[in-house]
C-alpha cells in the first residue's frame, strides 16, 4: 500500500520492523471473543496474514493450530471436536492440542511429517489471544497494580484502519496532537522506561492543567491543578492505557480511581489493521462499589468514542513518514526504535525461503508437483 509511489517526489523508507507489513512481531494478538468458542466447538479466523483454528475441547481449554491439515489442505475449521482433538472433516485425521496427529482411521501408520504448528493461547479480559509460538515468554499483559485482582471489563466497538496498527499506536503518546486536534493545551513531560528482557515500553506524560479559561480553570482545580497518564506497549500488539493515575482530588484529598483501557492491536490484511478497545474496573464487594465501577466503565466508552472520530480521518488517510521530527515528538522516536529492535515470529515473510517438501516418507514413493 505505502510502498506503491513515485520514489522521486514520494520516498518510503522501509523499517526492519516498524510499519513494516512483511513482518510480524512476537506478541499477544487478540483473535476473538471467549464466547465465540464454546465447549467443543470450532472455528478458523485470518490473523496476522495466517489461518489459525481455535477449539475448545472437552477439558474447556481453548487450542490455537495452523488451520489447513497438512494431509491435503482442508480446513481444520470445519471439522469436529473430539474430547480434546480436533478431527479434519475431509478424511478424519485427529490433531490433539499440540498439534500431533493421532489418528489415521484409514488403518495406514501415520506419517511422520502429519504435524500442525500450535500457538500459545490464553484467556483473559473475556478474549482468546494467540501468541504465534508454542511456548510465550509470559502472560497476556496486565496493570501491574490489578495483578491477583477481579476486574470488570467491557468491550469497545473494534475500529479497522488503513494503516499499519504501529501507527496506531503512537495516537497514545503524540503529545502533539492533542494541541492541533483535540484543542487541550498542555505542556507535557514525558519519561519512558523499558523493561529488562525489552518487551515492554513504559510511557508517562506528566504536567499541569490548562487554567486560560472558565472550565479549564474549575478542572484544574478539581484535579489538583497537574494531569497524568501513563502508556505502556507489551511487544508492539497490546496498549495499557491509565489516566489520572495518582491524582488527588483537590490536590490533597482522596486519590482518584484511574481510568484504564487496554488496546489490543492486529494487522488483518495488507493495508488493513483492527484495534479493539477493552475497558477495566477493578472489581470490589458491596453495590455501591460495583455501580461506581460500571460509571467508569461507561464514561470511558463515551470518552473514546468521541476521540476516535476525531482521530479516524487521520489515521485513513496517512503515509506515515518520520522525516522531519521535533523535539515535541521524541517519545514517537523513541517508540519507533525499540519497536525496530523486536524479535519477529515465524509469520512473518521477509528473508523466508520456501521449505523443500518430500511429499512422501518412503523414497520409492516420493513425486513432484509436475509428475
Amino acid at each position: 500500500m505505502q510502498r506503491n509511489k513515485n520514489v522521486t517526489t514520494q520516498p518510503f523508507t522501509e523499517q526492519p520492523v516498524f510499519n513494516n507489513w512483511d513482518v510480524v512481531a512476537k506478541g499477544w494478538y487478540l483473535i476473538c471473543l471467549s464466547s465465540d468458542i464454546k465447549k467443543g466447538r470450532v472455528k478458523s479466523f485470518n490473523l496476522c496474514g495466517q489461518r489459525i483454528v481455535i477449539f475448545r475441547g472437552n477439558n474447556n481449554r481453548c487450542y490455537a493450530l495452523d488451520a489447513f491439515c497438512p494431509h491435503m489442505g482442508a480446513d481444520l475449521g470445519i471439522g469436529k471436536v473430539i474430547d480434546n482433538s480436533i478431527r479434519c472433516f475431509f478424511h478424519h485425521w485427529k490433531y490433539n492440542g499440540e498439534g500431533d496427529c493421532v489418528d489415521v482411521p484409514c488403518g495406514e501408520s501415520i506419517p511422520s511429517k502429519a504435524k500442525v504448528r500450535s500457538y500459545g493461547t490464553e484467556e483473559r479480559y473475556g478474549h482468546i489471544w494467540v501468541y504465534p509460538d508454542a511456548n510465550p515468554p509470559a502472560g497476556v499483559p496486565e496493570y501491574d497494580s490489578l495483578k491477583g485482582k477481579e476486574v470488570y471489563w467491557e468491550r469497545g466497538s473494534s475500529v479497522t484502519r488503513e494503516c499499519h496498527h504501529h501507527i496506531n499506536m503512537i495516537n497514545g503518546i503524540d503529545a502533539q496532537h492533542l494541541r492541533t486536534v483535540h484543542n487541550i493545551s498542555m505542556d507535557m513531560v514525558l519519561s519512558h522506561n523499558l523493561s529488562e528482557d525489552g518487551r515492554i515500553m513504559d510511557f508517562t506524560l506528566t504536567g499541569p492543567l490548562p487554567t486560560k479559561t472558565r472550565r479549564e480553570r474549575l478542572l484544574s482545580t478539581v484535579l489538583g491543578g497537574t494531569y497524568a497518564y501513563s502508556m505502556r506497549y507489551a511487544e508492539a500488539t497490546v496498549g495499557l492505557l491509565s489516566v489520572f493515575e495518582k491524582v488527588r482530588w483537590f490536590g490533597k484529598g482522596k486519590e482518584a480511581t484511574p481510568m484504564r483501557m487496554i488496546f489490543a492491536y492486529t494487522p488483518l490484511s495488507y493495508g488493513i489493521s483492527r484495534t479493539v478497545p477493552i475497558f477495566i474496573a477493578e472489581k470490589k464487594p458491596g453495590l455501591w462499589n460495583t455501580l461506581k465501577a460500571k460509571l467508569l466503565l461507561f464514561s470511558m466508552k463515551v470518552g473514546l468514542f468521541i476521540l476516535r472520530d476525531e482521530d479516524g480521518v487521520v489515521y485513513d488517510n496517512i503515509r506515515f513518514q518520520p522525516n522531519a521530527l521535533l523535539k515535541m515528538d521524541r517519545a514517537v522516536a523513541q517508540y519507533i526504535k525499540w519497536v525496530n529492535k523486536l524479535p519477529l515470529s515465524d509469520w512473518s515473510t521477509t528473508g523466508k525461503k520456501r521449505p523443500t517438501v518430500t511429499l512422501l516418507d518412503n523414497e520409492k514413493y516420493q513425486y513432484s508437483v509436475g509428475d
